[in-house]
This record gives C-alpha cells, structure tokens and sequence, in this order.
C-alpha cells in the first residue's frame, strides 16, 4: 500500500506560496496536493457570509505595517494586537464585543474592558468560573484538583462563557487567557466569530513563544 503524502508546510524549505510560483512548489505543498480542497475553502471565503470579513481582516492586515524613514527596505510593524483588535471592530461595525477571560487575569480583563469602553464599544465580559460549578461534578477527586486542601474548587466553564456570550448576542467575542482545552470548548460553542487577545501560559507571563525561542537554551527539556 503506497503511503499518504502529509502536507507538512513547517518544514518547507522554498515557501513558495508567497511568490505564486506554484510550478517549484515541493511534493507535499498543499497548493498542489490539496487542490480540491482549497477550491472549496476558496468558494467558502469569498461566499457572501465571509468574504466581508476575510477582506477586511487583508485591510488589517496591511495597515498594520509601514515604511519607515530609518528603515525603508522592508515595511515595519506598527500596531500592537490590541490596537488591531480595536480597529478590525470598527472596520467590520462591530459595536458589542464579548470578553471571555480567566479569572487568573482578571485585572487584565478589567484594563481592557476600560480601554474598549473608552474606544466606544460596549463590552460583555465573562469569568471562566462563572456557574460556581464544583469541579467534583466532572468526577475529579481531590488530588485532581489545584489546591487539595480547599472545601470547593470551581472548575472553569467555557461552554457557558460562550453561551452567555450567544446570549447578549455579541458580534464578536475576545479570548483572553483561557486554558488550553477550555479555550477550544469556547470556541466550539461561540456563535459569534473570535479572536485571541492573548493565550494563556502560567509560566512565562502568557507569552508561548518564550518556550520555543528558549528550546535550544534554557527549555531543553521541551525536546526532550
């Protein structure tokens, strides 16, 4: 039995795909190996449904670089994320945005609803520990828990983050540090489209990349 090509573009050596020259793409590159496919994602983008959103999301894309005068060969960054975030609202009319976050932080989620606020959005913020639903309900015992000691440990919600969220009928929604697992519960269930703002990582200040710059170095042991 002949084995599956697996697209694999982590490991290309030629990225093509930014020149258009799909005649020296490698063997395994989607553009040529999945061409069905992508004719499909193609029809769904530019469907009536997302192609307003794909456009503007490009649009954003784009003014967040700019020529510089100390720097004119190549376009620099100019925009935070969170500035991006704010603008791509505004280009797209979104006026209720929705903020999912973990209660880890909580004075984070307060700073940026102040900031959207004062931007002109209306803000619906909701903690994962919403419901005060015991973490017993999912069959944990107390060793499976974060602190042991404690009577009663809430476990995080996400489903019902996201439905709250469905409910005030937000246009679009901002993850802000949900676990991983959670986070992928909360985005099943949003009926409005998301972002992150940022993605939770306990050790390193929620920055993930920090472990994989780091890996050659200081966290060897993520290769191990």
């Amino acid at each position: 039995m002949e084995s599956e090509t697996v697209v694999n573009c982590a490991e290309c050596t030629t990225v093509v795909c930014r020149s258009g020259r799909a005649d020296k793409a490698p063997a395994n590159c989607p553009t040529t190996l999945k061409q069905d496919v992508l004719d499909r994602a193609t029809e769904t983008c530019l469907g009536s449904d997302l192609v307003n959103f794909a456009r503007e999301a490009s649009r954003q894309e784009a003014v967040g670089y700019a020529t510089l005068a100390h720097a004119p060969g190549a376009p620099s960054a100019i925009k935070s994320r969170l500035e991006e975030t704010m603008e791509f609202s505004e280009r797209m009319g979104f006026r209720r945005l929705g903020v999912a976050f973990c209660v880890g932080v909580k004075d984070e989620a307060e700073m940026l609803a102040s900031i959207l606020k004062n931007r002109g959005f209306e803000v619906v913020s909701v903690c994962c520990k919403c419901g005060m639903v015991s973490k017993e309900e999912l069959g944990l015992e107390r060793q499976d828990q974060i602190t042991a000691e404690n009577d009663f440990e809430a476990m995080c919600h996400p489903i019902a983050q996201a439905q709250i969220l469905n409910d005030s009928r937000t246009d679009f929604n901002i993850l802000l540090c949900l676990c991983v697992g959670h986070d992928s519960l909360f985005l099943r269930h949003s009926d409005a489209l998301c972002t992150v703002l940022a993605a939770k990582d306990r050790l390193l200040g929620h920055n993930p990349l920090a472990a994989l710059y780091l890996s050659k170095s200081y966290y060897r042991r993520v290769r191990t």
